[in-house]
């Protein structure tokens, strides 16, 4: 039960499709989709990457992350190891290591390595939440959730942490336990990422002010990403607020800032709402920025806004 509870805070990159245990997914030469037998990939593909990155720590890094996402942790133990030796982040190859530890099926050499790197680096999120798993993994749900509550005294928005600390407290207390957690993640200062989940349950009971009070409150803070304002415009429009997805995000959305994936999302809400002078406006600021497998995209938008006003004109 713990393992799929906590899932929320296993290191993994951008998720793939499922695929079948004896293969990984990739992309061939002319960037389709393909699966490579596990034994290929790990003699052809990650032996030789680990190599290549052997000296370079942000490198070695993402190549550990994406084969640990790929369940290749017994591969890595050398290169996490070699990565605490050469990387200026002890936080990072503190955590790193110990999370390939973890996947190996070896929590005390993690929690060893988990806790040298709280000595060098003090109390992180990111360390604590760590050795949080280690207590999960050992079935002590009340030490892990321990020690998240305290990663999220250090940083009330680490994603991992609190979405271990919140799956934790709906297996205990059931869904009151849960809503009772996220009310409290949300009055810890400078706490922003519980109010997405909370808003979400709002919309899902109906309750639209409150959910636009949560998300005017998260647009508010100075530090979101992308996945944020995508986040909170799919919400609003699988809940039938399109119109309101363009005007909380659409002001801020900036598009050197926040990407592609969230603009595009804007631009189908402007869409679906009939939008098409502030459609207009978006892909206005989105086209000097856009890369070529995106500019398609837009030029399709473009025609739909075209449609849209023509259609107007003629019922004028």
């Amino acid at each position: 039960m713990f393992r799929r509870l906590l899932a929320a805070f296993r290191i993994r990159p951008n998720a793939a499709p499922a695929v079948a245990d004896d293969a990984v997914p990739a992309n061939d030469a002319q960037g389709g989709y393909v699966l490579v037998p596990r034994d290929e990939w790990r003699d052809g593909v990650l032996h030789p990457q680990l190599k290549r990155d052997w000296n370079t720590p942000d490198a070695l890094y993402g190549t550990i992350l994406a084969a640990l996402a790929d369940g290749f942790a017994p591969e890595l133990l050398t290169a996490a190891a070699r990565l605490v030796e050469i990387d200026t982040c002890p936080e990072r190859s503190h955590a790193t290591h110990g999370a390939v530890l973890l996947e190996s099926g070896r929590p005390d050499d993690a929690e060893a390595v988990l806790r040298a790197g709280i000595a060098i680096a003090g109390e992180t999120a990111s360390l604590l939440t760590h050795l949080a798993r280690v207590q999960h993994d050992r079935g002590d749900d009340a030490g892990a959730r321990a020690l998240l509550h305290r990663a999220l005294g250090v940083d009330p928005n680490d994603e991992r942490a609190l979405g271990g600390w919140l799956a934790l407290e709906r297996a205990r207390a059931g869904e009151g336990g849960y809503l009772g957690a996220l009310r409290e993640a949300c009055d810890w200062p400078g706490s922003w990422r519980a109010r997405l989940p909370l808003a979400r349950h709002h919309l899902d009971t109906g309750d639209l002010s409150a959910a636009r009070a949560h998300y005017a409150a998260v647009l508010a803070t100075s530090d979101l990403d992308g996945t944020v304002l995508l986040t909170i415009a799919s919400d609003l429009r699988s809940h039938g607020h399109a119109g309101l997805a363009v005007t909380l995000a659409g002001p801020v959305y900036e598009p050197a800032r926040h990407g592609p994936q969230a603009g595009l999302n804007l631009l189908r809400a402007c869409l679906e709402t009939e939008r098409a002078a502030d459609g207009e406006a978006l892909l206005a600021r989105m086209r000097p920025l856009a890369t070529a497998p995106f500019t398609r995209h837009l030029d399709e938008f473009q025609q739909a806004f075209a449609r849209l006003r023509g259609a107007r004109s003629q019922t004028a």
